[in-house]
């Protein structure tokens, strides 16, 4: 009964009737999965009220949960990985290489709506996890594929992340730098993986709406490729085009007006002003920045000569906006209507008024105060779900068990308490 609301449902799972509060509650949803990618979409739904069982294997359950003590990431006694993409999940452990933990798996593939993997290729196929196996257990599912270099293709059974698949492979690592001489930066973790995340969650929610009009089932997918060149499009596009590719994003390349700048008080922050709007804008920024005197100023007073002295002009906007602290420009740029935006710190976010304003922070609904990133998406009159804590491992195992109708003799055997 998908995108029901407020009607009477049953739980998937126990087949108890419950009233439906969110958009997802009649959905249930398997996360085998591990990492971020993936797992992420999972959350999304989630969000949403969909039953999220993540599947795990049993002693220290999926790696990403050791991903916290990566050399470079931000130290703390919380596994704050986790915490963002396992959030509000259920955890059951099963050792899928063993019969009786398959079996439990197909019990609870019968009963779901979605199947949500991002295993290798390879693994898939010697566990029996490809979506012929899944389908063939329940016809009606919707199996969710991500893969780092998509399902066929020379790459198509090579493993990655998204600082290979998505950042590099894609070509925005080797666009996003300095200057040519500068070397490629290395991403921050799960930064195309969140995108991919929302375009598997898009794929997912498409079937079940073909489901919801055709009764069938089907296999989405994406990849951190294809999410790489789509958000490198604008290059991409441009190489397929013809255009002459040898240049790259570095100071002396860019407008004076799409430049970045630093403050007194050492905030940098990027001046954005397209070529179509220059002409309106440059006696707005002369005003601004307390030098009206270059409106007419023949260096300065057509494009064309701004831009045969965009080095002399870049210097002087430097010079002027080092002499006042960020706080002091963000009041003069809104003023006077001068498109800018501040390059903000990570930390910045914990107390930010349009984070907190806009909803984009959500804090966990067990009285904690811990907050965590909002999905970043809304539905007119759909109201989310109070993130739950991210499960610990095989936090769950015996209760879905037992909804399952497992035996006991079973359940002892894949609990290790036999």
């Amino acid at each position: 009964m998908f995108f029901a609301a407020w009607s009477m449902l049953t739980d998937p799972v126990t087949g108890v009737p419950f009233m439906s509060e969110h958009l997802f509650d009649d959905l249930l949803v398997i996360d085998c999965a591990s990492f971020i990618a993936a797992p992420a979409a999972a959350v999304i739904l989630a969000d949403y009220g969909a039953r999220v069982i993540k599947i795990e294997p049993p002693g220290g359950g999926d790696g990403y949960r050791m991903m916290k003590h990566l050399p470079g990431l931000p130290v703390t006694e919380t596994n704050y990985p986790w915490t963002l993409t396992n959030r509000s999940k259920e955890s059951l452990t099963l050792d899928l290489k063993q019969q009786a933990g398959r079996e439990v798996l197909d019990r609870l593939i019968a009963r779901a709506d979605v199947f949500i993997t991002n295993y290798p290729l390879g693994v898939r196929e010697g566990l029996g996890l490809g979506y012929e196996d899944i389908c063939g257990v329940n016809p009606k599912i919707i199996y969710a594929s991500l893969t780092a270099y998509g399902e066929t293709g020379p790459e198509a059974g090579s493993t990655g992340y998204d600082a290979t698949a998505w950042w590099a492979r894609s070509g925005l690592m080797d666009l996003v730098r300095a200057s040519p001489d500068t070397p490629p930066a290395i991403s921050m973790p799960g930064m195309g993986d969140h995108m991919a995340a929302c375009s598997l969650y898009g794929a997912i929610v498409t079937a079940l709406y073909r489901r919801q009009r055709t009764g069938q089932g089907a296999q989405v997918g994406t990849s951190l490729m294809a999410n790489g060149l789509w958000s490198n499009g604008v290059m991409v596009q441009a190489a397929l085009e013809g255009a002459d590719m040898n240049i790259h994003m570095s100071r002396d390349n860019l407008s004076r007006f799409t430049q970045t700048y630093c403050c007194r008080d050492d905030r940098w922050f990027i001046l954005t002003i397209l070529p179509q709007a220059e002409d309106k804008t440059w006696p707005r920024l002369a005003e601004c920045v307390g030098h009206p005197e270059w409106i007419s100023d023949l260096r300065f007073s057509g494009k064309g000569e701004r831009d045969h002295n965009k080095v002399e002009l870049t210097a002087l906007l430097s010079a002027v906006f080092m002499g006042q602290d960020w706080a002091h420009w963000d009041r003069a740029f809104s003023e006077h209507d001068v498109t800018c935006g501040r390059i903000a710190k990570t930390e910045d976010h914990v107390d930010d008024e349009q984070t907190r304003e806009g909803g984009l922070l959500v804090e966990f609904g067990d009285g904690t105060g811990l907050r965590t990133i909002n999905s970043p998406l809304y539905v007119q009159g759909e109201k989310k779900c109070a993130p739950r804590a991210a499960p610990d491992v095989g936090e769950q195992t015996l209760a879905i068990l037992t909804e399952l109708g497992v035996d006991e003799e079973t359940i002892s055997v894949l609990t290790g308490t036999a």
